[in-house]
This record gives C-alpha cells, structure tokens and sequence, in this order.
C-alpha cells in the first residue's frame, strides 16, 4: 500500500495540467440532463469503454474502484456482496437502473453479486444525500446503471477459465434521432473454489425508445436475471465451526419493468413513468441442524412518477411527485412469517438547476431541491439539498449540504420476535467541499472532503430485543481520483478513500467492514492493436466479527490484489486473456469467508 500511496502522490502533481473539465453527459445527480463539468455534484461515470478495458463480467468489479466505494463479498463469486459509500451502511445507497428503483424493500440496500455488466453503457455514481430527489435510501448516494445505446452495432463474447468458468453474452443496438434500441443475453457458469460452490446466472435487459418529434418519445425497459448457486459451508448445531454443507442451495430472479413517456410544449415539458420491480429468493437446506430447511421471499415494488419542467428567469424548475408501494411475502418450512404486508409513499418534489456567468469566463451552478415524503406507517419526512459550484472551465470548486432517510424496511417493522411497526425514518445530515481540474487531455483530479451525522438508525436493542431507532454515526473523510491518458499509449486511474471517523457514537467504536484505508491504480499501456493493464487494489485492516461462536469483534487484515489483462485490438475481433488475483493472495472480504483464489480466463470479443 505504502507503494499505491507513493505513486498517487507522485501522479497528481506531474498529471495536473489546465484542460476543460470532461464533458460527459449525466442524469442522475439532478432532475435534469447535465455535464460532469457543470454539476454542482459529486460524480463518477463509468463508461463501457472502462469495462471493457477490464474485461469485468459485473458491475461488482468496476465499482471497487470508484473513491468512497468500498464493496465485501462473503466468499466466491455469486455470493452476497455489500457496498458501503462513505462508510455507510450497505442499505443507505440506492440503487437504479435506467432510473427504475430495485432495491430491496424486504430489508432494504442492494445485493451486488449478480448484477452483470452485458448490455450496460453507462453507470453514474453520485455520493451524498439524495433524498431531496430520490428519497429513502439515498442517504449516502446514488448508483443508476444505464443501457441506452450510443452508436448502432453488435457483439458478442465467450470466455473459458479455470474453477469451470464458462461465459457466453451477445448484444445489439440501433441509436437514430427517432429510435433507441438495445437488447443483450447472457449465460455464465462457474464451478467455484470449493465444493457445492458452483453458481449459474442468465441475464437479459432490452430497451427500447421512440422519438418521432423533439416534443415526443415513448419508450420501454426491460431486465430479467436468474441464478442459482451452491452454499458450501454452515455453521455446525453449536455454532463453534464451519462445516461442510452439500445441499445448501440458493435461487432467486429479479424482473424490472418500466416504461417512460415526455412531451414537450415550448418551454414546458412533462416526463411520466410507471415501474415494477419484482424480486423472488428461495433457499433450502434438508440437512440444516437448525432445522431451517427453506425459505421463500417475493417482493414487489411499483411506481408511479410525474414530473413537470420549465425554464424560468431564476433557473430550469422542476416539480413533481410520485407514488410506491412494496409488497413482502416470506415464509419458512416453520410456516409464513408474514403475507401480504406493505409499505406505501406519497411523496411532492421541487427542483430549481440555476446557471449564471461570472467574470472572466467564469459561471455558478447551482442546485437546490426539497421533497416530501409521506409514508402511511410512520409517517412524513421532508428533505432538502443545496449544492452550488464555481466552474472556470479548467476547474470547478464545489460544496454541497442535505439530508437524506431511510425508511424502514417491511422486515424492519413486521418481521417475528424482533420487528418493531413503530420505527421511525432513519436520518442524517452531510455537508461536503470539492476540487475538480482538468488533467492532460481529457482527465479529471478530483479531490473531496465530506462528514456525515447520522441518527435514528435502526439497531437491535438489548434491552427490549427488537428493533429500535437508538444508532447514531459520525463519519468523514476524504476522497481523491484520478483519470490520465499520460500519453497516447499510457492511461491511468488512481482512487484513494481515506474514512477518518466512521464510529458509533454510543461505543466509540468503528463500523464493521469498512477499512479506514482504500484504493486502487489501474494502470494500462496500449502499443499498436495490443492492449495490456493491470489493476491493483488495496483494502487496509477493518474490525469483523468472528463468524462462529464466540461471535466476537476481530481485526481482518488487509489485503492487495492485482488483476491483469492483455488485449489485442482486431477491426471485429478481441481476443484477450485476463488473469484474477495473479499473485494469489489468500484473503478474506468478510472475516470466515475465503475470497477466490488466481484464475486465468481466456475469452474473445466480436463486434462492429
């Protein structure tokens, strides 16, 4: 790490040169379509161009290297991963695609192992309270993955490693001024590293959208994923030690649904959209000496969203409300624990994205927005956010504050012996100052500082041994990145995320699986048609607890992983070879879980 450390240190200073800030287009940290350069937000855009560079098979593996970022996988691939943004907990960032909320409303945040990258042109990160757009659970950020396709094309990839790795996906889009089309498929079969460690996953996203006038467009969304993987190990009766677990299975599908409508008249526009998002989970064991055997998990969110859009002498304003409800049924071999329960919100927003130019060049951009959220089982939450930026075109010097929540989940509030139904919202409050510039010829260095105060989170009580609103957190820190084409053959990107609090306040202890320490350097050089990188990535010591009995708090040490990849560049072929953990560390995510070991993958990318 003290090597990462010194290289990052050294790249800054030589890499920032006076360049116009990118100019990518984002759409999630305001209400309207908007530049990197000119959002008062702080963003991070992942493009297809960067995942194909790593040939990453999920989104997983790219966002590992986004500052503030920090994900936990309990053991091989397939399995649960949780994100952590600023050192919050994995239920406080929401999560999107192409604006469809699929988070979990059984016990909220986002599960994010088997979320694929075929078909994805576009993720945008945006760290801070978001509520004052998106409401619960952008309490610490947003993540909206996008498939709207960019140029019309095809392509196709097949991959073959080691631990019985076999990858199949095929994609194609048209992208006109009156039609946007995309479809993609995917089939992946891997063994694992153990055992009953074997996961199977098929996903499909398709999108489509109609424009015949500027006035007018009509679209369609749709993703559809499968899996099913093996559990290879469990505690024993007494809880002292692993051991292993032939027949413990898990499946599961997700199905999202959406469909978006605009129309404009002059100044005026109005966009509609209405949503479902279904989730089904099953689990079964026959030999679990708990006598837990399986399990079945159906939930289903829907939404409703109007929003109007006019341009005024104080700015573009935007107001409009929306409409969720969630639904949870869940039942055991022991019999249901609860049918039919849901969670409703009626919620009024406003928006107003202000522009003004400054002297010599210079503008302001400001944002400010409130929404209210009026849930019909504890209640009314009002959130706001004001961010502003001074942009020279070179630079942009930005701060921001809001306060975001996070609604109880159904399981939260019903679920037996330690549901509570009179929980209330969670909250915080965030308050963040940042540098952006402009580095050689199309590069940004961003540097950030923000500090969080969170309240009412929901946290096991020993006193009454159910659920109840008694957490409170304090975290800040800092994050920097950096993205350089050095050269024409050399590029770069370097993160570092320094989380100098993040404690309970009733203990003075910190969170579980958050290091205080992170980051990453990819570093890539590109001779000719061939393409070779490596990515190296960091996570400091972080305090876990024991996964078998006593249960006690520990220290997991940290770790450095190195992945590499070698490409070569044909007018419609790829071949390439990509090598995981290439120094085979032996480390674990989440303490008691082996993390995979080295594989060599061999694959090939056809496309036009």
């Amino acid at each position: 790490m003290k090597h990462c450390l010194a290289i990052f240190l050294f790249a800054v200073p030589l890499f920032a040169q006076q360049q116009k800030i990118a100019d990518t287009i984002v759409v999630t940290a305001s209400e309207l379509p908007e530049t990197v350069e000119s959002t008062p937000a702080s963003v991070t855009v992942i493009s297809k161009q960067d995942i194909d560079r790593r040939a990453a098979r999920d989104v997983a593996d790219v966002l590992r290297e986004v500052p503030g970022l920090f994900l936990a996988r309990s053991g091989s691939p397939g399995k649960q991963i949780s994100l952590f943004t600023r050192g919050a907990a994995s239920t406080q960032t929401l999560v999107l695609w192409n604006g469809i909320e699929i988070n979990n409303p059984y016990f909220s945040g986002y599960d994010w192992g088997r979320f694929s990258t075929a078909g994805v042109e576009q993720i945008e990160i945006v760290r801070g309270p978001f509520s004052a757009l998106y409401g619960s659970e952008a309490m610490a950020g947003v993540i909206n993955i996008l498939t709207t396709p960019r140029a019309t094309g095809w392509r196709a990839e097949v991959e073959s490693g080691a631990h019985g790795l076999r990858n199949a996906d095929v994609g194609g889009s048209v992208a006109t001024d009156a039609l946007q089309l995309s479809a993609a498929y995917e089939h992946r079969e891997d063994d694992g590293f153990a055992p009953n460690d074997d996961f199977r996953q098929n996903s499909a996203n398709a999108l489509v959208r109609w424009s015949p006038s500027q006035s007018f467009s009509l679209g369609a969304v749709v993703r559809h994923t499968t899996f099913d993987l093996g559990i290879p190990f469990n505690t024993n009766a007494s809880g002292s030690a692993f051991v292993a677990s032939p027949d413990r299975r898990q499946d599961g599908s997700e199905t999202q649904i959406g469909i978006p409508l605009t129309l404009t008249f002059g100044r005026l526009s109005f966009e509609a959209s209405v949503s479902n998002a279904k989730r089904e989970e099953n689990f079964r064991d026959p030999q679990d000496p708990f006598g837990l055997t399986s399990t079945n998990t159906d939930s289903t969110t829907r939404r409703a969203r109007l929003l109007a859009r006019a341009k005024t002498a104080i700015g573009t304003i935007v107001a409009g409300g929306e409409i969720e409800r969630a639904e949870v049924d869940d039942a055991t071999n022991f019999g249901p624990n609860f049918q039919n329960r849901r969670r409703r919100d009626k919620s009024l927003l406003v928006e107003d994205r202000y522009t003004h130019d400054l002297a010599s060049g210079a503008r302001l951009e400001l944002s400010a927005g409130l929404r209210h959220d009026d849930f019909d089982e504890f209640g009314t939450q009002t959130s706001p956010r004001v961010a502003a930026a001074i942009v020279t075109g070179r630079s942009k010097w930005r701060a921001a504050y809001g306060r975001g929540f996070r609604a109880p989940s159904l399981g939260e509030l019903y679920y037996p012996f330690f549901g509570n139904a009179n929980l209330k919202a969670e909250r915080n409050r965030s308050y963040e100052i940042g540098f952006d510039n402009a580095v050689g010829r199309d590069g940004v260095f961003s540097a950030t500082y923000f500090n969080t105060r969170d309240r009412q989170l929901i946290t096991f009580s020993p006193v009454t041994f159910v659920s109840e609103n008694i957490g409170r957190v304090k975290s800040d820190g800092v994050e920097l990145g950096l993205v350089q084409h050095t050269t024409s053959t050399i590029y770069t990107a370097v993160s570092y995320t320094y989380l100098h609090r993040n404690e309970d306040e009733s203990t003075g202890q910190r969170l579980l699986r958050r290091p205080k320490h992170s980051g990453s350097i990819f570093l890539g050089y590109r001779a000719g048609a061939v393409d070779t990188n490596i990515v190296i990535q960091r996570a400091g010591a972080r305090d876990d607890l024991l996964a078998v009995a006593p249960f006690s708090r520990v220290v997991n040490s940290g770790y450095t992983t190195i992945d590499a990849n070698v490409q070569h560049h044909g007018e419609h072929f790829t071949p390439f070879v990509k090598i995981e953990n290439l120094r085979d560390t032996r480390y674990e995510e989440v303490r008691g879980y082996a993390a995979p070991r080295r594989r060599v993958i061999f694959g090939l990318r056809l496309g036009s």
